[in-house]
């Protein structure tokens, strides 16, 4: 568990975070989202001890950061940027096995974890291994950054903006890719972002900043059915929450016994908004919906999706 009491941070005399408590849980995929300016990435250097905070208490399994060993505290979370920061003269095999060889561990060992880790995001351990950034796409660089920050298997993995610099096609198969990660490891972490869209189909909750004040603190569907003032009313798309609505609820939540409809089904797990995009591709006012094993389980009408939004 991370906690945040009363945490403020003040420099030039500015403030730029301001009295924020926070408790983000074991095996939360927590969201910081705002504006330019708002605290966000400020909250996540602090959790680490990249930057000091200049009031109140931040505590890591119980125990303040402050009290902690800065080199234990570190190894103790993964740590992923924008920018990357990928070693250019350095294989792929030696950025993503650098901690692990700071921490000791045996060669048979690293390999071992980089083969794990490369092939667990999508990236063919006998081509990349050997190959340099330089020689990869974006996409495949940022996966390269994920692999290193969970390499020593940390218990909290940090990201800041991970995907702000990548095409859509690149940065939705990575969202896609973390998600399944962190539903299979039950790591905990904490994701900055400002873009709502990606904080909506990421993030258990979601911590709204505005000028380094929390300005609300909820679900996906809490913050989209009651939005705590019009900042947050504005922030998360006050003409799109229809949409938006519709793309946190699974299909299942308005799932009709019974199977009227023709054509291949839609996945149990799919959103409603998935559901209403594939309806108007086929022009149809209902899909039969499959679950895992691709047996019938129902419908979902277009009227339904409408009575949601």
């Amino acid at each position: 568990m991370i906690e945040l009491d009363h945490v403020s941070k003040r420099y030039d005399g500015l403030i730029a975070v301001d009295n924020v408590s926070l408790t983000i849980d074991d095996g939360e995929l927590f969201v910081l989202i705002g504006p330019s300016g708002s605290g966000k990435s400020t909250i996540l250097r602090m959790i680490n001890r990249l930057m000091p905070h200049s009031s109140g208490t931040i505590r890591i399994g119980g125990s303040d950061i402050t009290q902690l060993d800065i080199a234990s505290l570190r190894r103790r979370m993964g740590y992923v940027i924008q920018s990357i920061g990928l070693f250019p003269h350095w294989t792929i095999e030696r950025n993503v096995g650098a901690v692990p060889e700071m921490l000791g561990w045996d060669r048979a060992r690293i390999a071992a974890r980089v083969t794990e880790l490369l092939t667990l995001l999508r990236l063919d351990p006998a081509t990349v291994r050997r190959k340099y950034p330089h020689q990869l796409s974006g996409g495949q660089q940022q996966r390269v950054g994920v692999a290193r920050a969970l390499a020593a298997d940390p218990e909290v993995l940090l990201m800041d903006e991970p995907f702000g610099a990548l095409d859509p096609v690149a940065r939705d198969a990575l969202q896609i890719e973390i998600a399944q990660i962190q539903r299979a490891s039950r790591k905990t972490i904490v994701f900055v972002t400002h873009d709502m869209e990606e904080a909506l189909r990421l993030g258990s909750r979601i911590a709204i900043l505005e000028r380094g004040r929390l300005v609300q603190c909820a679900s996906p569907l809490e913050l989209l059915r009651a939005p705590a003032n019009d900042f947050v009313r504005g922030f998360v798309g006050q003409d799109e929450r229809g949409i938006r609505l519709l793309s946190v609820v699974p299909v299942t939540e308005r799932l009709r016994p019974g199977d009227d409809a023709s054509g291949e089904p839609i996945a149990a797990t799919a959103s409603l908004r998935q559901a209403l995009s594939r309806m108007i591709e086929r022009g149809a006012d209902r899909l039969s919906v499959a679950d895992d094993s691709g047996a019938r389980v129902g419908t979902i009408h277009l009227a339904d999706l409408v009575r949601q939004a």
